[in-house]
């Protein structure tokens, strides 16, 4: 009789243990995962923030360029006024030269800032967010079935 009781106890207990073990490692996966996210979270502002700050310094250096190119323009411009101004008798054809001039540096200052600048949301975050949700819909398509 003491060993019915004694075969019967371990039997009882691998089973309890089975169940335990089964249980913490649910627990233990569903903790990973919870890391897992916490760390793909935080990856993923850390990138934001490198693109952010990569397209900051872009949208600097081009405004520098776009300010630089002003100043000079102005220099130019007021140079060539007092040269015109005093090669050319007839005011009016001056003041037309000076308009044709002020109007192409416009467009090409214009076009080459607009090109430097770079407006919207940073483009490798978003698309590893949407990897991110892909990936996201598939373990919970994988884990719902």
């Amino acid at each position: 009789m003491d060993s019915a009781p004694r075969g019967s106890a371990p039997q009882s207990t691998g089973t309890n243990s089975a169940d335990g073990n089964g249980r913490r490692g649910l627990i233990d996966l569903a903790r990973l995962a919870v890391e897992d996210t916490v760390r793909l979270v935080q990856q993923e502002i850390q990138l934001a923030k490198i693109e952010i700050q990569e397209m900051l310094r872009s949208n600097i250096k081009a405004a520098i360029f776009l300010g630089a190119a002003a100043f000079c323009g102005l220099l130019f411009i007021v140079m060539l006024l007092v040269t015109i101004a005093l090669v050319i008798p007839a005011h009016a054809l001056a003041a037309g030269i000076e308009t044709i001039i002020f109007l192409v540096l416009l467009i090409i200052f214009g076009l080459w800032g607009k090109s430097l600048l770079k407006i919207g949301p940073p483009p490798k975050t978003m698309t590893t967010l949407k990897e991110d949700a892909e990936w996201a819909k598939q373990v919970l398509k994988r884990n719902g079935k």
